[in-house]
């Protein structure tokens, strides 16, 4: 009678495992070579791979919750202060853009030129508020003191001449 230890064994493996001339198919020379030495060599080096790759799961890990802690953080009331002045200027230029564009008389005929210039009417309509909005939500990752300066920049950009010199 045949060892029972013996078939489990077998129901393991193909006849012919442990021919060293045949290679694992997608595995390279080098580590076919590791594989083919004994078992208590490779299990260390096996080890260690996987404690590596828990490793920089475990830093992948800690690096997302610090990025989400940062995303989740408020801002100081400096800044929502500051962003709450500059969002009012904002709508004060948007303001001003209306009063001096409703001074024009618009021609009933349309042709290009008309359209053209309600097309720029409408644009310099929408030109600070679309500024700003797009300014806190493309820095939104930046520092605030870059929104800060590129709101600034706005700001000299986009001032209503018309309105202020009464034409």
């Amino acid at each position: 009678m045949s060892d029972p230890r013996d078939d489990d064994d077998e129901a393991l493996g193909w006849a012919g495992d442990d021919d060293p001339t045949l290679t694992p198919v997608g595995v390279p020379e080098r580590e076919t070579s590791a594989s083919a030495s004994p078992a208590p060599a490779t299990a260390p080096a096996r080890k260690t791979v996987l404690d590596e790759a828990e490793e920089a799961e475990d830093l992948a890990a800690e690096r997302e919750l610090a990025a989400a802690e940062a995303a989740g953080a408020q801002m100081s009331s400096f800044a929502l202060i500051g962003f709450g002045i500059l969002g009012g200027v904002y709508l004060l230029f948007t303001i001003g853009w209306i009063i001096s564009f409703g001074r024009y008389e618009q021609p009933i005929d349309v042709d290009f030129t008309v359209l053209s210039h309600r097309v720029a009417l409408a644009l310099a309509v929408a030109a600070p508020p679309l500024w700003f909005v797009v300014t806190l939500l493309v820095g939104q990752r930046a520092d605030i003191r870059y929104r800060f300066l590129w709101l600034v920049i706005g700001m000299l950009v986009l001032v209503p001449w018309p309105f202020l010199m009464g034409a």
